[in-house]
Order: C-alpha cells, then sequence, then structure tokens
C-alpha cells in the first residue's frame, strides 16, 4: 500500500455518527491500519471538530499517523487532492460511508482508476446504497484530466454514468470469507438516517456472524449477537471478555478436579458463549489484533483441561478405574482430526468443515467442545457420567476417522485435478 495515498474526506456531523460503538471516521481509520496503510490525510471544512476526534487515543489505530488537512469551504475539488502530495495514485474516501474492508483493499488492488459500485444490493438494504458509493482509487494522471474547479464527486459520477472508469462492483466481489465458513455481501453505504440506524447496525452484527457451526453454537448466536450489540457501545475490549472467558474456563476446571461436577458443567456452559463474544466485538468495532488470532490456542488448553480433570475425578471417586486410557483416545483423536483438517484446507483453500454440503452437516454433530459439554450435561443429569465420557471419547474417535477418510478423498481430488490441468 506504500504507493496509494488514502484521503479521507470527513466533515461534522456526518463523519462522526456513531455505529456498533464507532464513529464512521474512526472505523475507517481502523480499516486502513489492517490493510496496510501507516499514514492518512483528512480533509475537513471542519478541521478543529474532526482534528479533536483523530487527536483522541485510539489502541486499535495508533499505528496510522492521521494528518488532519483544513479544507476549503465547499465540495472537494480534484486541484486540492493534487496539492497534498507527490503520490502517483489516491484513495478517496467520503468519511460519512460504512465501508466493508474488502471493497477498500479490492480498490487498492487495481492497477487503474476505479469507483466503487453496488449495482444490485439486497431488497432489504436497497435504501441504504447509494451509487456510486463513494470511495475510488484514482491516479495522478486519470485526476490531472478532470477540471480543477468543478466538484470532484460530481465528475466522478459522470465518468461512472459514460463508463470511462473502471468499477469496482460490490455486487460482483467474491463474497466467501474462508475463516467464517460462509458469505458474508459487502456493503458500502452512507451514515443512515436516524429511522435506518438500527438496520446499519443489523448489516454490521450479521458480518460478525461466523457460519456451519455445530448445533449448539446455532443456539448460541443470537444470544452472542444481542450481548455484542450492547457490549459495542461500551468501553469493553476483546482482550478484556478474552481474560473474562478464560477465568470461567478455569472456574470450570477447579470445578471438575474437585468434583465439582454440576458447577464445572455450568461455567462450561456460560463459557460457550462467552467464547464467542471476543471475536465478535473485535469483527463489530475493527479490533482485531496479530494476538487475538492465537485465541483458540487458549481455548484449546481450557477445553484439554477439562476432560483431563474430569477423568482425573472419575479415577479418583472410583467411577471409572480405566478412564486415562479414554482421555488418551480423546487427545489423540483431536490431533488426528486437526491433522486431516489441516491437510484439506492445504488441498481446498477452505476449511473441511465447509467443503461439501456432507462436511456441514456432519459439523452440527462432530466431536468439538460444545457438542461434548451438552452430552456432559444430559450424562449428569441423568447419573450417567463415566458413561457419558466414554461416549464422548468414542464419538471424538468417529469423527477423527471420519475426517481424515474426507480429507483424503479432497487431497486426492485435489491432485487428480493439478494432474489434469498439467497434462
Amino acid at each position: 500500500m506504500g504507493n496509494v495515498l488514502p484521503i479521507l474526506i470527513a466533515d461534522d456531523p456526518e463523519a462522526l455518527v456513531e455505529l456498533c460503538g464507532v464513529n464512521l471516521l474512526e472505523r475507517l481509520l481502523r480499516i486502513l491500519q489492517r490493510l496496510g496503510f501507516r499514514r492518512a490525510l483528512v480533509l475537513s471544512t471542519t478541521p478543529e471538530i474532526i482534528g479533536a476526534e483523530v487527536a483522541k487515543r485510539s489502541w486499535a489505530r495508533q499505528k496510522v499517523i492521521v494528518y488532519v488537512v483544513p479544507g476549503a469551504t465547499g465540495p472537494l475539488t480534484p486541484q486540492l487532492v493534487l496539492e497534498q502530495g507527490e503520490s502517483e495514485r489516491f484513495l478517496i474516501v467520503p468519511a460519512d460511508v460504512y465501508c466493508d474492508p474488502r471493497l477498500l483493499a479490492a480498490l487498492c488492488a487495481r492497477d487503474s482508476s476505479a469507483a466503487l459500485v453496488d449495482s444490485n444490493p439486497p431488497e432489504f438494504a436497497r435504501f441504504l446504497i447509494r451509487n456510486p458509493c463513494g470511495p475510488a482509487l484514482v491516479t495522478k494522471d486519470f485526476l490531472s484530466a478532470f477540471s480543477t474547479t468543478t466538484p470532484f464527486f460530481q465528475q466522478l459520477k459522470e465518468r461512472v454514468d459514460n463508463r470511462k472508469i473502471d468499477i469496482v462492483d460490490a455486487a460482483a466481489e467474491d463474497h466467501y470469507i474462508v475463516s467464517m465458513r460462509r458469505r458474508v455481501r459487502p456493503f458500502c453505504f452512507p451514515a443512515p438516517a436516524e429511522q435506518n440506524r438500527r438496520l446499519a447496525e443489523r448489516v454490521i452484527l450479521d458480518s460478525a456472524q461466523k457460519g456451519t457451526l455445530d448445533l449448539p453454537a446455532y443456539i448460541h448466536a443470537p444470544i452472542e449477537t444481542r450481548i455484542i450489540s450492547l457490549l459495542c457501545k461500551t468501553r469493553i475490549t476483546p482482550n478484556q471478555i478474552t481474560i473474562a472467558g478464560f477465568i470461567i474456563g478455569c472456574s470450570a476446571t477447579a470445578a471438575f478436579a474437585v468434583g465439582r461436577v454440576g458447577f464445572g458443567i455450568l461455567a462450561a456452559l456460560i463459557f460457550g458463549i462467552v467464547d464467542g463474544l471476543d471475536g465478535k466485538q473485535s469483527r463489530v468495532k475493527i479490533e482485531t489484533t496479530e494476538r487475538g488470532k492465537w485465541e483458540h490456542h487458549l481455548d484449546y488448553l481450557i477445553e484439554n483441561s477439562w476432560w483431563a480433570t474430569i477423568a482425573f475425578h472419575l479415577w479418583r471417586s472410583g467411577q471409572f478405574p480405566n478412564v486415562f486410557y479414554f482421555l488418551a483416545l480423546l487427545v489423540g483423536s483431536h490431533l488426528l482430526d486437526e491433522f486431516a483438517k489441516r491437510r484439506a484446507k492445504m488441498a481446498k483453500g477452505r476449511l473441511l468443515d465447509d467443503v461439501t454440503p456432507f462436511d456441514r452437516a456432519f459439523r452440527l454433530i462432530a466431536a468439538r467442545r460444545n457438542v461434548y459439554v451438552w452430552m456432559l450435561a444430559c450424562g449428569f443429569l441423568l447419573g450417567a457420567l463415566p458413561q457419558t465420557y466414554a461416549v464422548i471419547c468414542g464419538w471424538a474417535a468417529f469423527s477423527a476417522a471420519v475426517h481424515l477418510v474426507r480429507s483424503i478423498c479432497i487431497c486426492h481430488g485435489a491432485v487428480r485435478s493439478f494432474v489434469a490441468i498439467r497434462s
């Protein structure tokens, strides 16, 4: 991104409209940091107000150096853009828009000038969208052909209408996100009217929900979204939620270790919901970090401590003398499962759970933490905890075997496709 200079056009009050706890200007600056930008210009006809907002400390965009440049009264002109630096390419974004990061990334990936449009917005969001959407990538040579006095966005619209500039169409972009295991429709829309703000926030909240879930997670999902719709408007950070989840997870481990199985299962059920909150909070508020990507390793440590301490409790109480053999089967099955999934992702470029309809259906009941905890809860209530633990370990082995077979099929198919292409 080093050869692209981002220029945000920010005026009060539109640029400071808040959606899900973050104003539009701040959201765009956070996105720019995650796209790799380290500096940005903000042109404003209200520089005192915008400058005060930019001056506020924000760890989520601390790597971006922001320069607030007072703009002349009136609309942005090409001449004002050309005066901002020696860059050959400018990413011009009105700061009064919500824009999916993928759309800005698609603009920046273009070699020639391009404007963002949405040719076919979904029916429910049609009245939120305007065309062109606003963001555009323009080269210095392309901009030099503009009238220096006519407003920039007026001339940009004329060129879009007359097909004299390339377009990035939000409707045509690839909607699938591998890490989310689902298609997420990218949107770009201006600051919504007050009566439409709830719909705009619903779009943002929905974009943070992962797909292809296990059965318990489908019940957790609306609960998590409701909680995040409230949490996102507070100063609570994803890391603080992670710490809270860690404490709850450790409480479950301690409860299992001392034989308070009922309390431990309750804590584990709560952990299942809390564990989904930190990721959603970070995606909704653009507060993702590199450290946050390792959070699932902490989850893996916590959940394995549960299975180990439950096994210890069952062994110590004499309810299941051979339980550690089953624990070894459980851990070994998890390792085999991870190996199978890693191989499938390398071959297919997407997660094994979301390759075919069969894989998506099997994930509903496949061996995972949430499924285990629900099984444990049922076994505890029925007074059959040792038998339930044995079933869990057996189900883990069966799930790993299914995933291993699927991984072999996927890798074999990928090899055959590669050979066919080469021949």
